[in-house]
């Protein structure tokens, strides 16, 4: 008697043992870490130096934000420049490069807009589209600078964020879609604030080249 029950109760138990050895196979075979890739459309420029010397037409003023990349401020490849208000020394802003002076050479124009007065480095690192908007349009971008909205000086007392739009080079073929990004001033200094020249700064940059609010420096790979 006690040798059947134990034959019944290995019987009983081996479909149990089965069922569970293919359950804990298909558990985990089934957990799958996501894998992420970079942004093929999503560049990343951590720190672009503009730098106002007292060398006129040869300061180091503007940024090609497409390569982000420092021009100096004649050059035709700027997308915005550091202008101060009346050639003072004082009150920075980013114009944009088409306007600067008519005494230079016009760059490519550039459109702004505001999208945070004073935001923190780890919030702009980790922001991966600008909040409020689906994707842009051109009503979107109201400024050809940031002066609109207060200037710069050396200290920074606020760190705040534009979105631009790269209109110049889109409407000259350079872009075959338009080019959307984020800016936001790093830090600022002034070596000589009795004079007018000496000031300098440096901004971060993201851009995204295929036409999104869509500033992720990674993505999941599909």
């Amino acid at each position: 008697m006690k040798t059947k029950l134990k034959l019944l109760m290995l019987s009983a138990s081996a479909p149990m043992a089965i069922f569970l050895a293919i359950a804990s196979g298909c558990s985990d075979s089934s957990t799958n870490t996501p894998t992420y890739i970079d942004n093929p459309y999503v560049e990343t420029f951590d720190s672009i130096g503009v730098d106002e010397d007292s060398a006129a037409f040869q300061s180091y003023t503007g940024i090609d934000l497409l390569t982000g990349s420092t021009t100096i401020d004649s050059s035709g490849s700027r997308d915005c420049s550091l202008n101060d208000l009346n050639n003072a020394g004082i009150d920075f802003f980013l114009q944009n490069g088409e306007l600067l002076n008519s005494l230079l050479p016009p760059g490519y124009e550039t459109r702004f807009f505001r999208v945070d007065p004073d935001m923190n480095v780890t919030t702009f690192d980790t922001l991966t589209k600008v909040p409020g908007y689906v994707s842009f349009s051109p009503e979107d971008f109201t400024q050809n600078g940031t002066e609109n909205w207060g200037y710069f000086n050396a200290p920074l007392t606020s760190y705040p964020v534009y979105c631009f739009w790269l209109k110049g080079k889109k409407d000259a073929g350079i872009t075959v879609k338009n080019v959307y990004g984020i800016i936001q001033p790093r830090e600022a200094t002034d070596r000589d604030p009795v004079n007018v020249y000496g000031y300098r700064m440096s901004f971060r940059v993201r851009i995204n080249t295929n036409g999104e609010n869509d500033f992720r420096k990674q993505i999941l790979q599909q």
